[in-house]
């Protein structure tokens, strides 16, 4: 039987007091929905505020939404600029946001098929607050990534994958409807048509997903616990030493990783190392700043670059290196 490695200090430097933010930019009212790494290493933070008016469901309810770009220097670990988008009132329950060319994605992860057709839960707003376009992206969205040249993707949950709220249900008055998320996987244009779906593994719910430096797509999937490397033409699987894991980063060199640390260790992280098919033991990784331990409560990781909120509110951020670092 191995030995179990030793921890080793993960390195976070601090962004911003996400308190501070709210009191600077008159948001104390709103909550932070979403927050990601764009492919520019901008970071992105979605605020929602609570309008009054009631929707139809929870799906539709409307609310005020704020975006906040960070603009980094990730070498110097220090703030550039910071720049405040409010988007005004938008009628639909909004949980990721990504950004794509000169636009938002602004996603929804429920939606119903109803008498109407599909709820548009995808809708790119532009940077003044105005609708670009709508479409539906399906329900039960577990995660999004929009790459470099704007290609979506999204993971489903078990409820996309089955369906629920319309979906799959033989009563609905369209009669059947297949769950658009039922792959598991799809890879989307920036207007909504699909490129990719995943059609090779059985996926029940896919976990997390992450690309590399060369943004080929990373996935990580229920039941199996496997994660898969794909270029959308051929696949690398490893087996892992991790089972329930909803979060993961890729260093440059495509075999270390930081996985998020599984069923009832979500506040726990772990380097792991490719060793041939398989990830190698896992070693815990300790988050630190200013040789602080930091609390976690809930992370965004997307290639090297991650974000982690401390449960003190400051938002802190750090590059996955290879193996020696």
């Amino acid at each position: 039987m191995s030995k179990s490695l030793k921890t080793k200090k993960l390195p976070l430097f601090s962004i911003i007091d996400l308190n501070q933010l709210h009191q600077e930019n008159h948001l104390k009212s709103a909550k932070l929905t979403d927050f990601s790494v764009a492919h520019d290493g901008n970071v992105y933070l979605l605020m929602e505020q609570p309008s009054g008016q009631q929707g139809k469901d929870d799906f539709r309810t409307p609310s005020i939404y704020t975006v906040l770009e960070i603009k980094l220097d990730w070498t110097k670990q220090r703030v550039l600029e910071t720049t405040v988008f409010p988007l005004g009132l938008l009628k639909f329950q909004f949980h990721y946001l990504r950004h794509i060319g000169e636009h938002f994605l602004l996603l929804g992860a429920r939606c119903a098929y109803e008498e109407n057709g599909p709820d548009d839960n995808a809708w790119i707003v532009s940077r003044n607050g105005d609708v670009l376009s709508r479409f539906c992206l399906g329900d039960g969205i577990q995660d999004c990534i929009v790459k470099s040249d704007g290609t979506i993707i999204t993971g489903y949950f078990d409820e996309g994958v089955c369906g629920n709220y319309g979906w799959a249900d033989s009563s609905n008055i369209h009669g059947y409807i297949p769950p658009v998320g039922r792959y598991g996987l799809i890879a989307w244009t920036p207007e909504g048509t699909p490129l990719w779906k995943n059609e090779k593994y059985s996926i029940c719910d896919c976990y997390a997903i992450s690309l590399d430096e060369e943004e080929n797509l990373w996935f990580y999937y229920y039941d199996e616990f496997r994660l898969v490397r794909t270029n959308f033409k051929e696949d690398f699987v490893f087996d892992l030493p991790i089972e329930g894991s909803g979060a993961f980063s890729v260093a440059p060199s495509g075999d270390t990783f930081l996985f998020q640390g599984g069923y009832e260790k979500h506040h726990k992280f772990y380097f792991l190392t490719a060793q041939g098919e398989h990830l190698g033991q896992k070693q815990e990784a300790i988050p630190t700043c200013d040789a602080s331990k930091v609390d976690v409560g809930w992370c965004s990781l997307l290639c090297r670059r991650m974000l982690f909120i401390g449960k003190n509110g400051v938002l802190y951020g750090s590059v996955l290196e290879g193996d020696d670092q």
